[in-house]
């Protein structure tokens, strides 16, 4: 945003015409950062919301790729962007309250550097054993029983410090088994070696999995929900189980720079509510697995706080730091 501009803009405010700046916000190609390739799951939703965007939030809205170190790229962009309104990052939860844990040089600050906007959908994740593990466990409490005494029995996840790996060392904790974590890069992988027999489980994203649980190789033994999730309705929680911190979802949250007017937020905030009431969105969603959320502003930042205190004793009784 040039000077002039900004200080139009501040002027209005400054008469309490509060209305009239959303549309200052529509007057230019707003972008919305994703950290992931085209074609992945971020970005199939990011493009869904750009398209409900267009023209009621601004004149054009795209998706800007930014794919590489682990989503960070389109965080760093968005913190250094202009606070007019015209970019704001899409991005997975564990970015926000699991990557300052463990990252000792993070280049962004989740509670400083950004104004929270809204999340938009949750996806509940999935503990789910294959060919490698004998067909009469079909539940966690006979997984757990077959795991004890052996060594070495693995869990995969897509990545190495995601909250799937944390997730894992908390369910191998609580059950008092020794599970040995596989990072892929990605579920595809880590799928395709699941099927195959090569690693015994795996935690990853329930939506990866249902294309592949018609075929039967693949059993399903708990989501990390707080509920049982409607993709998988025969599958009970971890806390069902016995496992009560082994609870959380991942949800994607859309971010302004920090310093955006109030206003322009609420705008943002107004139009993906209108965005996740259209069927052609929720439709999307369905497909990938994730159900819509909306959890705005201050509650918004509330529940990153809460989170991220959560997740610091876990990644610190672990061990496990990165560097890039």
């Amino acid at each position: 945003m040039d000077s002039r501009r900004r200080q139009l803009l501040h002027a209005v405010l400054a008469t309490g015409l509060t209305p009239t700046l959303p549309a200052m916000a529509q007057s230019g190609t707003a972008k919305i950062a994703v950290g992931f390739a085209a074609g992945g799951t971020v970005d199939a939703i990011g493009r869904r919301l750009a398209d409900k965007l267009r023209g009621g939030y601004a004149e054009t809205v795209i998706v800007d790729n930014r794919a590489g170190a682990g989503g960070r790229l389109a965080l760093e962009l968005t913190k250094r962007a202009p606070a007019d309104g015209l970019t704001s990052v899409l991005t997975p939860s564990s970015m926000m309250v699991v990557y300052p844990h463990v990252y000792r040089n993070l280049s962004y600050d989740p509670q400083r550097d950004f104004l929270p906007v809204t999340t938009v959908c949750a996806n509940a994740l999935a503990f789910v054993v294959g060919p490698g593990v004998p067909d009469s466990v079909t539940t966690l409490a006979q997984f757990v029983a077959w795991v004890k005494g052996r060594s070495g029995t693995s869990y995969a996840t897509p990545a190495a410090g995601s909250m799937l790996h944390f997730f894992g060392l908390v369910f191998s904790e609580q059950a008092g088994i020794d599970l040995t974590h596989v990072p892929y890069r990605g579920m595809a992988p880590a799928i395709q070696d699941l099927m195959a027999g090569n690693v015994a489980s795996c935690l990853g994203t329930l939506g990866d999995y249902l294309p592949h649980l018609e075929r039967g190789k693949l059993r399903p033994l708990a989501v990390t929900s707080a509920q049982r999730s409607r993709f998988m309705p025969g599958t009970p929680t971890f806390a069902e189980q016995g496992y009560d911190r082994v609870v959380g979802v991942d949800w994607f949250g859309l971010f302004l720079p920090a310093g955006t007017l109030s206003a322009v937020a609420d705008k943002l905030r107004g139009e993906v509510r209108r965005a996740l009431a259209d069927p052609a969105v929720t439709e999307t969603l369905d497909k990938l697995g994730f159900e819509p959320l909306t959890v705005e502003g201050a509650a918004f930042a509330a529940r990153i706080q809460r989170e991220l205190a959560f997740w610091a004793p876990i990644v610190k009784a672990s061990g496990f730091t990165a560097d890039s």
